[in-house]
This record gives C-alpha cells, structure tokens and sequence, in this order.
C-alpha cells in the first residue's frame, strides 16, 4: 500500500486525497473547488442521506424544497448574516443576455429564503411548531477547497423551524444536535465525537447560540460534522414571522436552523 498512498504520518492530506481517488470516490470538477462524486461515492452518500433522513422525520420534521436562486434583499435584511456570507458568495447579475434588475445570490444557506415563506405560512400558533427540512446543495466560494471536506459547491440537508417560545427553539435545536446528528455520528459512522458549544465569534452569523458536534482528524484537527442554531427573533423579526397566540396577541415567533455540512463525507 505504501507504492500506492502516501504515509500518512509523511503527509496526511495527501494521504486522504490518494484514498478519495484510489477508492474511486470522487473527481475534481471542471471549476475550481467542485467536483464530481462517482457512483461508489454517492452510494455511499445515498446510505448515509436515509439514516440521516429517518431521525430528522422521527423528530417531526418535514422534507420541503426551496430555490437555488435568492434575491439579495433578502440576505440584506439581516445585517449580521449578510456581513456573514459575504465574502463567499457567489452572485448572479446576468441572465438571459441582460442585466438583471437585482442581483440573485447562489444559496449559501436558506434562512432568508425560508424565512420569507414561513411568514406567508404561520398566522396562529396553531400553525406552530413548523419543522421544515431541505435535502440540496449550497454554493461557497471556498479558498482553499478539498474534495469532500471543503467545496465551492456540495450537498447537504438543513433544517429550518419555526416555534412560539424560545424554551421551545432552544430544546428542539439541542434534540437535533443529540438525537439526530450525534447519534448518526456515533452508532453509523463509528466516529467519536465532541459535542460544545460555539463561541460568540465561531457562531453561526445571524444565531444567539450555536451548538455543535466536531470529531478530531488523525493529524490532530478538528472537523465539524453537525451544527445547531439557536436563531432567537432575529430573523422572524427580519421577515416579520408573527402569530397570533391563544390570547389573540400577535408575537415574533423563534427560530432555528440546523444542518449536517461536508465534514462527514470525510472523516
């Protein structure tokens, strides 16, 4: 094996990248920082997708789709997520041979989008809480990408819910985090985990908390495989998600977002 791979103790991201393309997992795509997943690798990704999928439904979440395509308005309206994202995204301003009117952003993530359609979809608290899951891929501008762990563009699944307490958001985003996400980790992929909490400057651009779970590569780094994010009224309040409680009293609901990056195709 040591003619085939590098060693690892010699050089251990090379040694990753010689068993992606041993295995035959996946290809660098035509554009820097893509790449192509070969049908041994997406098998495995397909097996790993209906584990993932069966404890996101048995915690009552619902599979929805929502657009590639976002209106930058929309990330404009929540000022720490914009400042957030904006270094690594990707934005359309021509279509059809034509300027556009407004620039669209290539989805980096879709709080703003699905923001936009929760306030169209909750008006009581009866519509509450609404627990919504997308399976797609995300588009960031990555300077240093490698296959797998860090793409321009890959696919993932994130969570988005909406409820009417904060107790309530800030139990759900932790059963996501231990329930789905740690569990998987551990009783699937056999992988060890850390699960904390993130700091003010690691959090999620937007969230009053991010909790996390992060296993430990063999050359002592850590990788993230699961966030959770406590989002507060931050943004219902940018998209004007309200209800009308019990007492007829209309509230700002709270909200989270959760999803399962790159980080676990690698390890």
């Amino acid at each position: 094996m040591a003619r085939v791979l590098t060693p690892q103790a010699e050089d251990f991201p090379r040694w990753y990248q010689d068993v992606v393309g041993k295995a035959e997992l996946a290809d660098n795509g035509p554009v820097r920082g893509t790449m192509v997943i070969r049908p041994y690798g997406y098998a495995i990704w397909e097996r790993m997708q209906a584990e993932m999928d069966a404890r996101i439904k048995t915690a009552g979440a619902q599979n929805a789709y929502f657009p590639l395509f976002i209106p930058e308005s929309y990330l404009n309206r929540e000022a720490e997520h914009v400042e957030g994202f904006s270094p690594e995204l990707a934005v359309v301003t021509h279509a059809g041979g034509k300027a556009l009117d407004e620039p669209i952003v290539v989805r980096p993530t879709s709080e703003t989008v699905i923001g936009e359609f929760m306030a169209k979809w909750v008006n009581s608290y009866r519509d509450l809480p609404l627990l919504l899951n997308q399976w797609a891929n995300v588009v960031r501008w990555e300077l240093r990408p490698r296959i797998f762990l860090r793409t321009t563009e890959f696919l993932w699944q994130e969570g988005h819910t909406a409820h009417a307490t904060y107790e309530e958001a800030r139990a759900y985003a932790r059963r996501i985090l231990l329930e789905v996400y740690t569990d998987f980790m551990v009783r699937v992929l056999a992988i060890p985990v850390v699960v904390g909490r993130k700091t003010a400057a690691e959090r999620f651009a937007g969230a009053i908390n991010t909790t996390a779970c992060e296993a430990m590569t063999r050359d002592g780094k850590a990788l993230q495989m699961g966030t959770s994010h406590e989002l507060g009224q931050n943004f219902a309040r940018a998209f004007n998600i309200e209800f009308s409680g019990a007492d007829g009293r209309r509230s700002l609901a709270w909200t989270t977002s959760w999803e399962a990056p790159p980080g676990w195709w690698g390890v």
